[in-house]
């Protein structure tokens, strides 16, 4: 029993890839609640987010989203106070270099709507290396008046966390009502269900020729089925194998055109492929999605355009960034950087005014100089007359 949930544990946590203290006062309302549980994780500290939850109904949310196999049911309830942290880590994107491995992933509360005791939140999470994902939660006033967070949808994994959570595992004892729940079709066939199971156990062990070898032989309306596009998805991003990773990026749009679920996913990969104006096409679903302008999405739209040589377009998009976001000096580079490169000079002094003002940077030509994109800067007779000013005051 010790090694089947030791087994299940490890592939929740690899599928999704207590300090002392008094528990978080009531007195702050729902949203000072939850900023605290925010600042909490960004200063490494799990302890507010797992006061949080209520482990025993989190858990019954998980059990009943699928059809689960009885050990993989006890398992997880007995090794859930243990492994969430681990399992809401591994969610997030990794790291591509010992640089950002070594960087701390930061949240910010972007969005907050409070009505009648419930709530939703939208968290943006930033890593080292411009990596991005989003969180929205959906929260209650619990007993006490105590934020209670329900579950949360995580966009860079397309999916609730409470759903990840029982798609996992299913993956880890994939019997054959576990595997026929996830499937669309109405009356699979044991054959068919069996070949599933294979699949599911070759991503569960790591075993890539193995997953390759009963993919490709699947049936066509068995690769077709949403469960396995976005598996098949999420495992060449998990490798990185350039080729499968463009096959499977093709499936997942073609299965979900227009959604915004996956629009973060698709955004990333599009990026990477240089399909810059399937990206922005992306971002904006993205956008639609969470509902709201986000600083960080526009920035990302206006860096996209810039590679497509759109600059009037690629500045819009960057003053959206700094009106939706005016405290994120990420926008404010971009509009710099987007000005810099459309030769509006006149409009980049601006920006560098404000970045000076607002962040206290000093943008002497020994600065710009070691910036690509910035240092033809250095001699555009707007720039030397703004530093002279600058300068002289």
């Amino acid at each position: 029993m010790k090694r089947i949930m030791s087994l299940i544990v490890a592939v929740v946590v690899i599928a999704l890839l207590p300090q002392p203290g008094s528990a978080q006062s009531a007195d702050q309302g729902l949203r000072g609640q939850f900023q605290a549980v925010i600042d909490g994780l960004n200063d490494n500290s799990f302890r507010r987010f797992h006061e949080a939850i209520d482990d025993e109904a989190f858990v019954g949310r998980v059990l009943g989203t699928r059809v689960i196999d009885e050990e993989a049911r006890r398992a997880f309830a007995q090794s859930f106070p243990q492994t969430l942290e681990s399992m809401y880590q591994a969610a997030f994107p990794s790291p591509r270099t010992e640089e950002e491995a070594a960087g701390a992933i930061i949240g910010t509360l972007v969005s907050f709507v409070e009505e009648g005791g419930q709530a939703r939140a939208i968290v943006r999470f930033e890593g080292e290396g411009f990596r991005y994902s989003w969180h929205t939660y959906d929260l209650v006033r619990g007993r006490g008046g105590r934020v209670q967070i329900v579950d949360w949808f995580d966009y860079y994994q397309a999916a609730w966390f409470s759903q990840l959570a029982g798609d996992s595992l299913v993956r880890s004892l994939p019997g054959p009502a576990s595997v026929a729940s996830v499937l669309e079709m109405p009356r699979p066939t044991e054959g068919q269900l069996f070949q599933v199971g294979e699949l599911f156990k070759a991503a569960r062990d790591g075993n890539p020729r193995r997953f390759v070898q009963i993919h490709d032989g699947l049936e066509e309306s068995l690769r077709q089925e949403p469960f396995i596009v976005k598996l098949n998805f999420q495992y060449w991003r998990m490798l990185r194998d350039p080729g499968r990773l463009r096959a499977a990026a093709e499936a997942l749009a073609g299965t979900f055109p227009g959604d915004g679920q996956q629009a973060l996913s698709l955004a990333e990969f599009y990026v990477q492929a240089r399909r810059f104006d399937d990206a922005i096409v992306q971002f904006e679903l993205l956008e639609d999605a969470l509902g709201v302008e986000d600083g960080v999405i526009e920035s990302l739209k206006a860096t996209a355009a810039m590679g497509l040589g759109e600059f009037d377009r690629a500045q819009a998009f960057a003053v959206a960034a700094t009106q939706a976001e005016p405290e994120l000096e990420l926008a404010w580079w971009t509009l710099l950087r987007t000005r810099t490169a459309a030769e509006n000079y006149g409009g980049a002094t601006e920006v560098l005014t404000e970045l000076e003002d607002r962040f206290g940077h000093l943008l002497i030509p020994q600065t710009l100089r070691r910036d690509r994109f910035l240092k033809v800067l250095i001699d555009q007779q707007e720039y030397k007359d703004w530093r002279a000013a600058r300068d002289a005051a």
